[in-house]
C-alpha cells in the first residue's frame, strides 16, 4: 500500500485529476491478479525456484523503472509489470509450504506467511510516507520505489543462495542427473525426464490449468468469499486515512499509525490460527494422515465475525471526542478476522489440492487481487457521500454478509469436492 500523500503529489507533479492518481497502485494490484496465473503453473513445471525467484528479479528491474520514470502512462504500465511479476512468490509460496510440511503441521508455516502478508497494509503506508517526507525534493515520491527494489534484489540474492529447490519431480530429477554424472550410467532417470512437454501442453493445460480452477465450484466459492473479504480488508485500508484526516485532522505520518494497529489484530489471529493448526495436526495424526480441508474452517466459522465487529467499532467510535484508541481497537479486531480469514481459504486450498496448490492460490489470487484493487477506488466518494459512520457501516455490513460462507462449505465442502475431477486426482 501507498503512503496516503502519494495521490497529491501525483496530481500536483503531474497535473492529474484525483481519480487518475490512484490508477498506479490499482494496476500493481492487477499485476499481481494476473501474473500468478502464468507464474504458478511454470513452478510446478520447472520447480518452486525458477517459477518464484526469476520473475521476482524481473519485478526489482520494473520498480526499478518506475523510479525513473518521467510520466504517468510510464508509472501505470511499469507499475502493472512490476505486480504481474511480483505476484510470482505470493502465490508459489502455498506451493512450497505444500512441499515442505505435511497436513499435520502445514497450518502453522501457512499461518506465519499470511501474518507477513497481512501485515504488509499495516506498516507500508507508515514506512512509504517517511521515505516521502525525509525528502523535500519533488522527486520524493521516487524514494519507496528505489527502496523497494533494491530490497527486491537483496531478498533475491539471499533466496538464490539460501533456499533450496522443494518440488519433489524436479528434486528427483536433479538427483538422476547427479548420479549419472557420478556413475557414469546414463540409464539413470526420473519419471520427470521422460516427459516430452510440448508447447501446446505447457499452454493448453499447464498455463490454463488456473483457469480452469478457479470456476470449480469449490475454489470459485472459495475465491469470491477470499475476495470480497480482501475488498474490504482494502477499502478498510484506504479509508482508515481518510477518516481520520476528517474527523480529527490527522496528515501525513501522523495519518498513517492507525494501520499500525492491523500488525496487533493480526498477531492475535497468528495466535489463534497455531492454537486451532495444533488442534487439527493432532486429529491428523490420530487418524490415517490424509488432510481433512473442512476441519480448516473452524478459525473462520468462529472468529471471521471480529472483522466486522471491528468495522463497525472503528466507524462508529471515529469522532473527535472518543479517544483515538478506540477506534484503533476496533482496526485491530478487522485485521484479526482478516487473517484468521485469509489463512482459513488458504489451507483449505492447499489441503484439497496437493498436488497443484499453486495453481489453486494462483485461481484464488487473480480475483482477490482485483476486489482489492478496484475497491480503494471510490474509498473517498464513499466517505464523502455516506459520511464517515454510515460509509464505515456499509462496509462492515458487506463484511458481515460473508460470515455464513465457512458454515455452509463445513457442511456440504465433501460433497462440492467429490464431484472436482481435480480433486480426484490428488486420490
Amino acid at each position: 500500500m501507498a503512503a496516503p500523500e502519494l495521490p497529491r503529489i501525483f496530481q500536483e507533479h503531474f497535473g492529474i485529476s484525483k481519480e487518475v492518481s490512484l490508477l498506479p497502485n490499482s494496476f500493481y494490484l492487477l499485476g499481481i491478479a494476473f501474473g500468478p496465473m502464468v507464474f504458478a503453473p511454470l513452478s510446478e513445471v520447472y520447480g518452486r525456484k525458477v517459477g518464484v525467484l526469476v520473475p521476482f528479479m524481473i519485478s526489482a528491474i520494473f520498480t526499478f523503472m518506475v523510479a525513473c520514470s518521467s510520466s504517468v502512462a510510464a508509472i501505470i504500465i511499469f507499475r502493472f509489470f512490476a505486480g504481474f511479476f511480483a505476484g510470482a512468490p505470493i502465490v508459489s509460496s502455498g506451493g512450497v509450504l505444500s512441499d515442505i510440511w505435511d497436513p499435520s503441521q502445514r497450518g502453522m508455516a501457512l499461518g506465519f506467511y499470511a501474518f507477513f502478508v497481512s501485515n504488509g497494509p499495516s506498516f507500508g503506508p507508515t514506512i512509504c510516507s517517511l521515505l516521502i517526507s525525509a525528502d523535500s525534493t519533488s522527486d520524493a515520491w521516487r524514494n519507496p520505489q528505489y527502496f523497494c527494489g533494491v530490497l527486491n534484489i537483496i531478498l533475491f540474492v539471499i533466496c538464490e543462495y539460501a533456499c533450496s529447490e522443494t518440488f519433489a519431480p524436479v528434486l528427483l530429477a536433479n538427483e538422476a542427473k547427479t548420479l549419472r554424472i557420478q556413475t557414469g550410467n546414463w540409464a539413470i532417470h526420473s519419471s520427470h525426464d521422460e516427459w516430452q512437454l510440448t508447447t501446446r501442453e505447457l499452454t493448453h493445460v499447464h498455463l490454463l490449468r488456473p483457469f480452469k480452477m478457479l470456476f470449480s465450484p469449490v475454489i470459485f466459492i472459495i475465491a469470491l468469499f477470499a475476495s470480497y473479504v480482501f475488498g474490504v480488508y482494502y477499502l478498510l485500508i484506504a479509508g482508515i486515512h481518510e477518516t481520520f484526516y476528517i474527523t480529527r485532522g490527522w496528515t501525513g505520518t501522523v495519518g498513517t499509525l492507525p494501520n499500525i494497529s492491523l500488525a496487533f489484530g493480526v498477531t492475535i489471529g497468528l495466535l489463534i490460527n497455531i492454537a486451532f493448526a495444533r488442534a487439527y495436526g493432532k486429529r491428523i495424526r490420530a487418524g490415517n494422515g490424509q488432510p481433512l480441508p473442512e476441519e480448516r474452517l473452524p478459525p473462520l466459522m468462529y472468529v471471521a465475525w471480529t472483522m466486522p465487529f471491528g468495522i463497525f467499532l472503528f466507524a462508529w467510535t471515529n469522532w473527535n471526542s472518543v479517544p483515538w484508541i478506540v477506534p484503533c481497537i476496533g482496526i485491530a479486531f478487522a485485521g484479526c478476522g482478516f487473517v484468521n480469514i485469509f489463512q482459513g481459504c488458504l489451507n483449505y486450498l492447499v489441503d484439497t489440492y496437493r498436488t497443484y496448490a499453486a495453481s489453486a492460490i494462483a485461481a484464488n489470487t487473480i480475483l482477490r487481487s482485483v476486489f482489492a484493487a478496484v475497491f480503494p477506488l471510490f474509498t473517498s466518494q464513499l466517505f464523502e457521500t455516506l459520511g464517515v459512520h454510515w460509509g464505515g457501516s456499509l462496509i462492515g455490513f458487506i463484511a458481515l454478509a460473508m460470515i455464513p460462507i465457512p458454515f455452509v462449505f463445513y457442511r456440504y465442502g465433501a460433497e462440492f469436492r467429490a464431484k472436482n475431477v481435480l480433486v480426484l486426482e490428488e486420490h
